[in-house]
């Protein structure tokens, strides 16, 4: 998590310099944890300003995302609504270096009064918060309310004067100077648990608002080595005082930096876009947010798909069972036969007979009686049996094949949501499960615009189209109505997978190997070796009817081994 005490003060830089004189004109709640506020510049320029406090991705800048708002706006909002709408900007202010602004505005209250209210940010990862205040330093109300059962120390509660949170005993280098920096360095450096490896983590929890991240940079750019002496404390000072104070006019840049981000120690360029950081942090959370978004769905989508198929697979192991009885089909009749021909020899409360099996070369067979009844319903008995377990297992036979499709189907749809890369792909294969009837409306809150749709994977081999399906319709319209019948098409052979089309009426040998391999890596064997891949003309490949999205069956195939 960059967004550390650094990242904050070169963002209210940018917030104060493109904010000034501007006024609120929108508030909006689109998550219980983000906050959007719409500002009318003087230049009537629109701005967006997002405060984030997820745990996970606090933070704020300005925004260009589209969220989608609830029905009803939290409570929280309607109170922001009802004090700072149509209120002026008037300073941002950042304590030290620590996470935590203020934003002042003005306002004309109800009695007509210009009254002046504060709304604090505090991003301190699960206990960030966001607070409005009043003139007289007093919370109208916050985002999380915080009773005396949560914190012994520090209640945020409508009408509780408002304290700021406490530092934790970390230095403050906006109070130190270089005599001093260097001192809590070498502190530092004496720490008990001190080594090359951990003294990003022990400078990081000696300093307000240094991250880890941000430290293993500086120490990177300052030449760090072994142990931190003079020329690297000096270097470390210029570049932290560089980056807060004499950077011209705060023109930095944020680049990635190990799964993360932070600013870029090595570019102070004055060609920066004036919106560039924020733009920066929208991009990089924006994607960040999608990808959770996209896996959550993901996760939702298979649990609901693995639910459909373990009905389907306890249903099968029913009538697995109900066909396993097969074997003793046959022996009901018998027994009933043989007991019709030897009702002679029985009188009545016998538990047994043993007679002559005439389909057995006359070898003696020991029939079980029920001694209650008589020897004409004993017989009657046993061929009931058999004709109960004969159409038992009939059915059991139809509904053996209905629940394999449907299982072989359901797995070819969890492949389909393993290689999802967009929520658009969600939608789709959402839609298919509701018009193959296994989910009734395919529903739910977006939290972001309408993903544009993706089409099928799209490759090139010597200037030759080679295109592969991402799910079971795109599958059925690649193959069934978008391909010519000359064209060749690809698939790995027994296994879920993509058809893979070749865009080509003669495709040549490489061009064929490397559409398998295509097929290959889209398909449940791509971590496999050796894989077998089938390919023929499309004119060759044919729907059954009333199969599954994505089953076909082809002919006069050949295959190649990848």
């Amino acid at each position: 998590m960059a967004f550390d005490g650094i990242i904050t003060n070169i963002v209210v830089n940018e917030l104060d310099k493109n904010l000034s004189g501007s006024r609120v004109e929108k508030i909006h709640m689109p998550t219980k944890n983000d906050l959007i506020i719409s500002f009318h510049t003087n230049n009537r320029e629109k701005l967006k300003l997002l405060v984030s406090i997820d745990p996970s991705n606090a933070r704020f800048h300005f925004t260009n995302i589209q969220k989608e708002n609830p029905e009803k706006a939290p409570q929280f909002c309607m109170v922001l609504r009802k004090y700072i709408q149509g209120a002026k900007f008037v300073c941002i202010n950042q304590y030290g270096l620590d996470r935590v602004v203020s934003i002042e505005f003005e306002n004309i209250n109800e009695l007509g009064d210009l009254t002046k209210y504060n709304l604090y940010i505090e991003l301190m990862g699960k206990y960030s918060n966001i607070i409005l205040v009043n003139s007289n330093n007093k919370v109208l109300d916050s985002i999380k309310h915080v009773d005396a059962t949560m914190s012994s120390i520090r209640e945020v509660l409508p009408a509780r004067e408002y304290m700021l949170p406490s530092p934790l005993n970390k230095q403050e280098f906006a109070k130190m100077n270089f005599d001093s920096f260097t001192a809590n360095l070498q502190l530092a450096s004496m720490d008990p648990y001190f080594s090359k490896e951990n003294m990003t983590k022990i400078i990081a929890n000696q300093f307000v608002g240094f991250s880890k991240t941000f430290v293993d940079n500086l120490l990177i750019v300052s030449n760090f080595k072994d142990t931190i002496n003079t020329e690297i404390a000096q270097n470390m000072f210029n570049i932290i005082n560089l980056i807060l104070y004499n950077s011209p006019n705060h023109m930095v840049h944020l680049i990635k930096y190990d799964n993360d981000y932070h600013v870029d120690l090595t570019n102070y360029s004055t060609t920066i876009n004036r919106l560039e950081v924020s733009e920066f942090l929208d991009k990089y959370y924006g994607e960040k947010e999608r990808l959770a978004l996209l896996k959550n769905s993901k996760l939702n989508l298979a649990k609901d798909v693995n639910n459909f198929k373990s009905k389907y697979v306890k249903n099968l192991n029913r009538v697995l069972d109900i066909l396993k009885e097969e074997k003793n089909m046959e022996t009901y009749k018998l027994y009933g036969e043989l007991i019709s021909a030897n009702m002679y020899k029985l009188h009545g409360g016998e538990k047994e007979i043993t007679v002559e099996n005439y389909y057995d070369n006359n070898n003696q067979l020991t029939i079980p009686l029920n001694e209650n009844i008589s020897a004409s319903r004993n017989s009657q008995s046993y061929f009931k049996k058999y004709t109960k377990l004969k159409n038992a297992i009939a059915h059991a036979s139809e509904q053996k094949k209905e629940y394999e499709e449907n299982i072989d189907y359901l797995d070819s749809v969890l492949f389909s949501i393993d290689q999802i890369e967009s929520s658009s792909e969600i939608q789709e294969i959402k839609n298919e499960l509701v018009e193959q009837g296994y989910i009734h409306y395919a529903s739910g809150k977006k939290k972001y615009k309408d993903e544009e749709a993706l089409g099928p994977y799209q490759y090139d081999y010597d200037g030759v189209e080679i295109v592969a399906g991402r799910n079971n319709y795109q599958n059925d319209r690649l193959t069934l109505k978008e391909s010519k019948k000359t064209y060749t098409w690809l698939h790995a052979k027994d296994i879920h997978g993509s058809h893979v089309i070749i865009k080509s009426e003669s495709p040549t040998n490489a061009q064929i190997e490397y559409a398998a391999k295509i097929a290959v890596m889209h398909s449940e064997a791509k971590n496999s070796t050796k894989v077998s891949v089938d390919y023929t003309l499309v004119k060759n490949v044919h729907k059954p009817s009333g199969s599954k999205p994505g089953k076909v069956i082809y002919t006069d195939y050949k295959t190649i081994i990848i």
